[in-house]
């Protein structure tokens, strides 16, 4: 049996957990979770990080789904709401 990182979605996890203690820190990565990529990529490959990538959108998914559902608003609209402030973003240099 391999690392927790071995696998896509469980290193997804890893890095929403690592995401989540730093939510008040800042935007860029830090230096943990920068560690941990440059070890997915060393112990996995590159073509790993296209298999986390596809694991964290489809997570950001189910997770704005079952947000959709809670509050009565359709994915697409909360989708849309996160697409302009993200873009708003951008435009603040941000």
């Amino acid at each position: 049996m391999g690392l927790i990182y071995d696998d896509p979605r469980l290193a997804a996890l890893t890095l929403t957990r690592i995401a989540a203690e730093e939510s008040e820190g800042p935007n860029e990565l830090t230096g943990r979770m920068h560690a941990v990529l440059i070890d997915l990529v060393q112990r996995n490959g590159p073509a790993f990080l296209a298999e986390l990538i596809v694991a964290l959108a489809r997570a950001g998914f189910v997770a704005l789904d079952e947000l959709a559902k809670v509050t009565g608003a359709s994915t697409g609209e909360l989708l849309d709401a996160v697409e302009l402030q993200v873009l708003e973003g951008l435009d603040d240099g941000c």
